[in-house]
This record gives C-alpha cells, structure tokens and sequence, in this order.
C-alpha cells in the first residue's frame, strides 16, 4: 500500500512537472522560430528591395536606349532621302544646264556639241568634299561624252563597264532610264584613293533632244559619316538626372559618345584591359540579340589613378543602318547605400521586435505555467477518485476474467466435441463412398468368376470338359481374383495418410483417382474429358487425391438424373508458381442463391438420403489446410461438341513447391 501511494505521488508531480517543462521548452522554440523568422523577413526585404532597384532601373535604360533608337532610325532614314532629294536636285540642275547648251549649239554637229558639253560640264563640282562631278554618255552606243574620275574613257563606249559586283552599268541606266526617262540606281565602286569597294547611290536622267544620260552619284559611306555626325551630335546633347548618359561604340570598339571625354575616339587597344573585355562583351552580345542587359565592374572614371570600381548594369542594342552599339547604364553604388540604410534600419527594428518577443514569451510562459499548477492540483484529486475506481475495476476485471476463463473451456470443449462428430462422419461417408466404389470394382471380376465356374460345372456334367479348358476356365479365375486383390490394395493405398511431402506428378494422382472411381462412372453413363499436363509437384499426393474424388463423385452425383449425354471435365496446367486443376461437368450448376455456402459443413443440395453435407467442407480443408492451396466455385457456361453446356467449375490452385 505505502509502495502504491509513493508510487502515485511520482506520476502526480511528473503530471505537474512534464508541462511546465514542455511549455517552457514550446516556449523557447517558438520564440527562436519567430526570431528567424524577423530575420529571413528582413533579409527578404532586403532582396525586394534589391530586384525592386535592379527592376526599376533597367527599365528605365532599356526605355531611354529604345527611345533613342528609334529617332537614330528615323533620322537615319529622313537624312538618306534628303541626300537622295539633293543628288536629284543636283541632276535635274545639270539637266537644264545641258538645255542651254544644247540651245546655244544645236547648229553644231554632234562631234561639237559634245566637246563643248565636256569642256562646260566636267570643272563643276558638288557636295561638301567637292567629290560630285557629273557623267554623260551616249545611250545609243554608250560613247562616254563627259567623266571627270576617267576622262580617259571619254569617246569610248561604255556598254561593257561593269562595277566591282560584276553589274552592267549601261544595261542597268538603260532599264531605268527607258521605263520612266529618270531615277535611282546603285552601284558598287572603290572610293577614290582606297582600295575598298564601296556602295554608291546616283541619279541618272535623259535629254531627249540628244538621246544622251546625264547622272551623278555618292557613296553611302559619306552619306552615312554625315549621318553620324548629325547623330553624335544630337547625342552628345542628352543629359539624364540620375548621371545616366549615353555611350556609342562602333563596330571596331572605338568610343564615339561617352560621359568620359578622354576615351572618346581613342582605339579600343589603348584602353585598359577590363576595359578592352566589358567592350569586346557589349559589342558581342549587342549584335547577338535584339538589345541586351549587361552586368559588369568598371570605375566611374576609366583613366583616374584610383580606380574605384563599382557594378554597372547597361541596356546595349546594336544599330545596323550605322553600325554602331548604342548603350546606356548606371552604377550600382546608390543601391549598396540604400541598402545599407535599410540595414541599419531594419537591425533597429529587428532589436525591438526581439525584444517584445522575448517579454511576450516570458509572460505567456508564466501566466501558463500559473494555470498548469492550479489545474494540476485538480488533476490530483481526480487521478486519486480514478486511481481507487481503477483499483475496484481490476478486481473485477480480474473475476470477470476467471469466468470468462471457465465458459471458453466450456465452447472449447463443445467445439471439440463437434470436430470428433465431423471427423466421424466424414469417415463414415469415406467408408460408404468406398465400398460404393470396391462393390462396383468387384462387379465384373465376380461376374466372370460366377460365369466361368458355371460353364465349368455345365461342361462337366455333359462330358465336355478337357484338361486345357480347365487350366484356361481356372487360369481366368485366377486372373479375376487378382483383379479383386488389386483393387482393394488400390483402396487401402488411398486411405493411408501421407506422413511426408513428396515429389509426384498430377497425371499419376489423377489416374489414381480415376482407377478408384472409373466402374462407377461408367456405371453412370458418364463421359470423362481430360486435359492433364505432366506437372511435378511436391506435396501430400493422397491428400489431393481424396480432394479430387470428392469432387469427381460431387460432379457424378450431380449428373445422376439427367438424360441427356453427360460429361465431366478434368483439366490442370501450371500457372506462375502453382498447379490450376478444374474439375466442371455439365449437371446444370448451382443455385446463384447458395453457392457461396457449398463449403459449410452439413449444407447439401442432394436428398437426405444420399449426401451428409460435410465432403464439400472437408475438401475445402484439405486443400487450404494440408496443401496450402485454395478453392472455389462458380458456375460455368461453354461449349463443347458442338452445343452449349452449363455446370459448376471448382478451380483449385496450390504450390507447385
């Protein structure tokens, strides 16, 4: 009793103690959990803060380069058709100047006229550089009149003068000039004093009173350097808030626009390494995309001796009309001092929040604590009533128990009681079924042997009998009785229980069967179908011979009434690990309302008189308790010969091993 008290004392306070240990232990945990939580939020806020920057401010590059490409673009363009409006100008200039003369000397012969219209025309000079000049020639017969850059040529056809791609110049004013009498071509020629084979826009037009071409051209490349010009300009005059400007590379990395006037125009070898690498990566990734952000380390000042270097992300965009790459970018280091700002911020803020936590913690843990102590003292006077309630229980459980105890050795006793009666009765009809089955084994082997003695007797009595026939009448006899010894050898073989496993195969348990059941088939006018693989197995072979006369016998009685021609059907293969034996006839089937009760023991759908209800049952036993196989029932339609039968298959499968 003392050991029982100390006993409940100990579960009282641990009753106490465990909760105020794990509330304090929650307690702790939580509170870590919120503090890391402050802490993965603020650095969260940290990093929004970041992409927000990042997001923000290459939007507003990629806007600002976007924006400028288009008006490089569309000045671009405006600039081009400008030139090609003053080279028609400059055409339709020389065209009327050809009008005067031709009106002064049109009395001339032509050999005159065209000497007078090359002295007059090829001393003018054009364009900015004074590099214009026109070019006249005959369209009949391409005799050059007037070229300025060849006067060598002049009085020489022209018809065969091709550019540097191979076109035909003459053939190709011809198309424009007979189609329409004036307009543009292109061409491509080296640029006086370079070897570089260059594109030309000119403007060719016809004087009809001669049949004559008059034209002039310039080459693109200059258009494009007053184009550009025009462009560095306009950029140059940009100026951003935040520090922001524009750069432009050309195609070999030379500066053309930057913030930094000191790299402006200076080659890209004569540049830093870094920066020769940041260029050489713009200008590739620029001509690779459609525009592309950048990220890289350069100095806000590349020829400072100091060079503090911070990250910069630019927006780059190549310009194929004038080959450039057009960027824009800003430096990172703004970013770092708002985060840092933020830092300092958020520490603050991250000091107070841990502290209200802690305070909230501890005066949650104390008020909860308080409670637990007073429920606890509740919790003793309630574990004491259950503890002396518990105790009464025990005893009697313990009672309880101790009848319960008596009454299932009572049933136990019954059950078995019952078993020995089932035993018993299973025996018996075994013993009926077998000498059913000796008594029409013997039949025939007695029939002869009544029949031969008689004949015997008759040869006898009428002087008949010789020595020879006496051997043969009494050697037949013998013959007969042998057959009687066999069968009941047969018989006596079956009914001993196998003590062992051991290897035999299903052809030579299923002869068996049928050498023990085949005169009472026959008796019964019964067809017997088999299909049996020759499958070795390793199990109880009587056993499963008991089990399939059972159901062979099942299937005969089944058939004993019908008139029409009867079957049964043996069949087994093997399917993955286990031996599939059916056994099916043709008797009609079962019932659908009791086939799911054919293996209870006493349940029969024969009369009183021929069934007992218990060979079912002890079949299904054998089966799942010595063969550890199982068994079961459905009712089957097919077709055999030609007509369709229905009966009841029962579907065996057990280990092959």
């Amino acid at each position: 009793m003392i050991k029982r008290l100390n006993s409940e004392k100990k579960i009282i306070q641990w009753i106490i103690l465990l909760p105020i240990f794990g509330i304090i232990l929650t307690s702790f945990i939580l509170t870590n959990i919120l503090i890391n939580s402050k802490y993965e939020s603020h650095k969260l806020e940290i990093e929004v803060l970041k992409q927000n920057h990042i997001t923000s401010l290459k939007g507003k590059i990629k806007e600002r380069i976007e924006h400028i490409y288009l008006l490089l673009d569309n000045s671009y363009n405006k600039d081009l058709e400008k030139s090609k409006k003053s080279v028609k100008d400059i055409v339709d200039v020389g065209h009327e100047t050809l009008s005067n003369i031709y009106q002064e000397n049109k009395t001339l012969s032509k050999k005159q006229l065209y000497k007078i219209i090359d002295e007059r025309m090829r001393s003018l000079r054009f364009f900015e550089n004074k590099s214009g000049y026109y070019f006249i020639y005959d369209l009949k017969d391409g005799i050059s009149i007037s070229l300025p850059s060849a006067p060598f040529l002049v009085g020489k056809s022209l018809k065969k003068l091709v550019d540097k791609n191979g076109k035909n110049l003459f053939d190709s004013y011809g198309k424009i000039l007979d189609e329409k009498g004036e307009g543009y071509d292109t061409w491509f020629w080296n640029k006086p004093n370079s070897k570089e084979k260059l594109e030309k826009i000119g403007y060719i037009k016809k004087f009809e009173p001669l049949n004559i071409g008059i034209g002039t051209a310039v080459y693109v490349d200059d258009l494009k350097q007053e184009i550009s010009k025009n462009a560095i300009n306009f950029i140059n005059q940009l100026h951003y808030d935040d520090d922001g400007y524009i750069f432009v590379i050309d195609k070999k990395g030379k500066p053309l626009v930057h913030i930094n006037k000191e790299i402006v125009n200076i080659p890209l070898n004569q540049l830093s390494k870094k920066t020769q690498e940041n260029v050489s990566n713009i200008i590739t990734k620029a001509k690779r995309s459609n525009g592309s952000f950048i990220e890289y380390t350069q100095a806000k000042k590349i020829f400072t001796k100091k060079l503090n270097s911070f990250k910069k992300i630019s927006y780059v965009k190549h310009n194929k009309l004038l080959d450039w790459v057009i960027g824009t970018g800003l430096y990172t280091d703004k970013l770092n001092e708002q985060i840092s700002k933020k830092r300092v911020q958020l520490k603050e803020k991250l000091q107070d929040d841990i502290l209200s936590i802690v305070l909230l913690s501890l005066t949650v843990t104390a008020v909860v604590i308080f409670l637990v102590i007073l429920l606890s003292k509740k919790v003793k006077k309630v574990f004491r009533f259950y503890s002396d309630s518990l105790e009464h229980n025990n005893k009697e459980l313990h009672r309880l128990n101790k009848e319960l105890s008596r009454k299932v050795d009572v049933q136990v006793t019954k059950l078995r009681d019952k078993d020995i009666v089932l035993n018993q009765q299973a025996k018996l009809a075994a013993l009926g079924e077998m000498l059913g089955n000796i008594a029409h084994q013997w039949r025939q082997p007695l029939s002869a042997i009544s029949t031969l003695a008689s004949g015997t007797r008759i040869q006898k009595d009428m002087n008949m009998l010789n020595d020879k026939q006496l051997d043969a009448n009494l050697e037949s006899i013998v013959e007969s009785t042998k057959i009687l010894s066999n069968t009941i050898d047969d018989f006596k073989n079956f009914y001993s229980k196998d003590k062992d496993k051991h290897v035999f195969t299903v052809e030579h348990a299923i002869s068996k069967v049928l050498s023990l059941i085949s005169a009472n088939i026959k008796h019964s006018e019964i067809e017997l179908i088999l299909d049996i693989k020759d499958i070795s197995i390793v199990n109880y072979e009587n056993e499963l011979i008991q089990a399939l006369l059972n159901l062979v016998n099942n299937a005969k009685d089944a058939l004993e009434d019908k008139t029409y021609q009867k079957f049964i059907f043996i069949s087994s293969y093997a399917k993955k690990k286990n031996l599939v034996i059916e056994v099916y006839d043709n008797a009609g089937g079962i019932e659908q309302s009791i086939i799911d009760r054919i293996f209870e023991p006493y349940f029969t759908t024969k009369h009183q008189s021929r069934g007992t209800g218990i060979g079912l049952y002890m079949t299904k036993n054998i089966i799942e308790s010595s063969l550890k196989g199982h068994i079961n029932v459905q009712n089957r339609t097919f077709t055999f010969k030609e007509k369709e039968h229905v009966g009841a298959l029962f579907t065996i499968e057990i280990p092959l091993k």
